[in-house]
Order: structure tokens, then C-alpha cells, then sequence
């Protein structure tokens, strides 16, 4: 896996790739006119920095939790009732334990302060997270 660009014009990303191949098959979808560039071998993290980005993203994710329920003015008794829901996805959050946070978030309930929408804000975010490894 390596690092490619694609751009065009002034438009450019950069994304993770299993080979060259695969880059410009993702520029080919995107349409006419875009170029595929390498930029650097994928390094995979050690461990110890594996374990810190894991830290700082679950403290991340916990901080956007307590401040959708500020902004969503959640009440005392609800919120009381999300931290039962949450007590596991936010102990292993504690941890950096990223993969448990989202097996746990997946099963949790919807409701009317928990909705559809923020189960899968929370989901996505994990997911990109995790896709960048």
C-alpha cells in the first residue's frame, strides 16, 4: 500500500492505495482529466503509535458526544439514560480501544435523543478513521 494523489485543475486528494493501479482506476471513476501522482510508501505505525492516535481519536470522539448532547440540549434524565447506553462504548473508548467502541455503538438502540442520524455520524467517523490504516 502506498500513498497516491489525484488531481486535476486545482482539486487534489490524497488516499491510500494497494497499488498504482487501483489510484488511477479511483481517478478513471472520478472522470476525464485527472492524474495520479505517488507520494510516499505507507509506513504502518508501531505500536506505541498506534495506541496514541487510538487515545486521541476515542478522547476526540467522547468530547463530539458530550457536545452534541449539549447543542442537541439533552436533559439531565437523558442523559442519564445515554450513559447507561453508553457506559460500555465509552469505557473502551477510555482505552483507545477503537474496534470495541464501534462493535458496541453498532448495537445500540435508536431513540429519540440517540437518533439514526448520530448513531451513524459516530459510525462514519470510526470508519474513517480506521480506513486510513
Amino acid at each position: 500500500m502506498d500513498y497516491y494523489k489525484i488531481s486535476k485543475d486545482s482539486w487534489q486528494v490524497t488516499m491510500l492505495f494497494d497499488s498504482q493501479k487501483a489510484a488511477e482506476q479511483k481517478a478513471t471513476e472520478l472522470g476525464d482529466g485527472y492524474t495520479v501522482e505517488f507520494v510516499k510508501p505507507y509506513v504502518a505505525p508501531t505500536a506505541a503509535e498506534s495506541l496514541a492516535a487510538d487515545k486521541e481519536f476515542c478522547g476526540n470522539l467522547v468530547n463530539i458526544f458530550l457536545e452534541d448532547n449539549r447543542l442537541d440540549e439533552v436533559t439531565q434524565q437523558q442523559s442519564e439514560i445515554l450513559m447507561v447506553k453508553f457506559s460500555a462504548p465509552l469505557s473502551f473508548a477510555q482505552v483507545g480501544a477503537v474496534s470495541n467502541v464501534r462493535a458496541h455503538l453498532e448495537n445500540i438502540e435508536i431513540d429519540e435523543v440517540f437518533t439514526q442520524a448520530r448513531k451513524d455520524k459516530y459510525l462514519n467517523l470510526i470508519a474513517a478513521y480506521q480506513d486510513q490504516f
